[in-house]
């Protein structure tokens, strides 16, 4: 219980690291697209590869009679003797890393919680594999490699311990770990204003849920409210997008359709209720980006016990975020709420801890500014105030965030950072104390 508890309260300011966003590198270090931050979704970036100049290879191409029988494959951009020449093919394989060293200690002591901790820690080593199958057809797998589960808590408090007898190494120990797939999505673009995506995605939310890798976020790690999830981080099952140009504006929406949360959402619906979402995202010439997100579905557990009900609950999600990007400023904030119902039959069945209808929030807002000195370094600040609906261990936390990103390479970053966390007064567990965290990053894309 205690490295359980420890690991979660460290999440808590520190946040989950997970998948990158890549820019193609600029030279210009004050230019507001060389913003690592800023970076598009690696999807967008490389594997949609645009098609090169789709007519003149066409008119390259050796004549061929059409049959009036046949089906006009080309027209779905699936006649590969008729498109072959007209886009790049190849398989894109890319990534990215980091690691992390971070030290934290509480206010005052704190039953089962040791009071000072230090440690290095690799937070990711993700790997992209994306290629275009025809000019309409994109496919993309995105694999995080984890020394997981070691360290993990088994059910009776005890410390998992991932080591194995090496036969081919004199029989010596060896520490195992595991893979996370993190998407594996298919994609065909259906007119010039709308694709549709079917896989493993990344649910379309907020500012750093897509754009979540660490070359990619200003600070050591997101945000507690995105990696808390008040909308799930990944979905299974269909996903609508695309954007309209209004002038000098742009527009791009979303709707989705999967699964829902679950405990197996990526193989099966355990409960058969499609989750919807969607969202819209408006992008204006100043810099400025304004969005809001929905999703509603159910949630479904494995059954403790054999016979035993399944734990469930309706939730829906709702949040909105702004962005101003313009120079070397920045400035961002988003704020997220989800609700939660529980039906009357399930409401006692709470193996997992729900017990009760109720409310997360959250909100942060950061501002940041990127110079053209000492390694174009960012000094950036930002607050957040996280109140979640169960409250076994605080009822609400306010943290106050300082640091610097220093970029001296569009493929790399370094960062330093101070945290202070304030958990609110109340009969809980860590009532009253405080948390004060630094931390040190770098991370990297290849």
């Amino acid at each position: 219980m205690t490295h359980s508890l420890r690991s979660t309260l460290t999440a808590l300011v520190l946040g989950g690291l997970a998948a990158p966003a890549f820019a193609q590198p600029t030279p210009a270090p004050s230019s507001p697209a060389d913003d690592l931050a800023k970076a598009a979704d690696a999807t967008a970036e490389v594997a949609n590869l645009p098609p090169a100049d789709p007519a003149a290879a066409a008119a390259a191409a050796p004549a061929t009679k059409a049959s009036s029988d046949d089906i006009d494959l080309s027209s779905l951009g699936l006649d590969p003797a008729s498109t072959a020449t007209s886009f790049d093919d190849k398989l894109n394989i890319y990534g990215f890393a980091d690691i992390s060293y971070s030290g934290l200690h509480w206010g005052k002591a704190v039953p089962t919680i040791e009071q000072d901790s230090r440690s290095f820690v690799v937070g990711n080593l993700n790997l992209y594999l994306s290629k275009n199958l025809t000019p309409k057809v994109r496919a993309l797998a995105e694999v995080r490699f984890s020394y997981l589960p070691n360290g993990a808590a088994n059910p009776d408090g005890t410390t998992f311990s991932a080591y194995a007898v090496d036969v081919t190494n004199s029989s010596r120990l060896a520490q195992w770990g595991s893979s996370v797939i993190e998407r594996l999505y298919v994609e065909y673009d259906l007119t010039d204003h709308l694709t549709i995506r079917a896989g493993h995605w990344l649910t379309p939310y907020g500012i750093w849920n897509i754009d979540h890798g660490s070359p990619a976020i200003i600070a050591v790690a997101r945000p507690y409210i995105i990696g808390e999830q008040f909308f799930p981080e990944h979905q299974t099952g269909l996903q609508l997008f695309g954007n309209h140009l209004f002038g000098s504006y742009k527009l791009n929406y979303f709707l989705t359709a999967s699964n829902g949360r679950g405990a197996d959402e990526a193989q099966q619906d355990l409960d058969t209720n499609v989750a919807l979402g969607g969202r819209l995202e408006l992008e204006t010439p100043q810099g400025v980006r304004v969005g809001a997100s929905y999703y509603e579905g159910r949630y479904t557990g494995f059954a403790p016990a054999m016979g035993a009900a399944k734990p469930t609950y309706r939730e829906m999600a709702y949040s909105a975020d702004a962005l101003y990007d313009h120079g070397g400023l920045r400035l961002q904030g988003e704020i997220s709420a989800r609700d939660k119902h529980f039906e009357d039959g399930a409401r006692t069945a709470s193996a997992a801890g729900f017990t009760s209808d109720g409310r997360d929030f959250g909100f942060y807002v950061l501002a940041g500014y990127r110079t053209t000195q000492l390694w174009n370094v960012m000094p950036y600040t930002y607050y957040e105030h996280y109140r979640p609906q169960e409250r076994p261990y605080f009822s609400g936390v306010d943290d106050f965030t300082v640091g610097l990103n220093f970029r001296p390479a569009s493929s790399f970053v370094a960062k330093l950072q101070y945290t202070y966390a304030a958990f609110a007064d109340g009969p809980e567990l860590l009532a009253g104390t405080s948390l004060t965290i630094y931390a040190a990053q770098a991370a990297w894309m290849f």
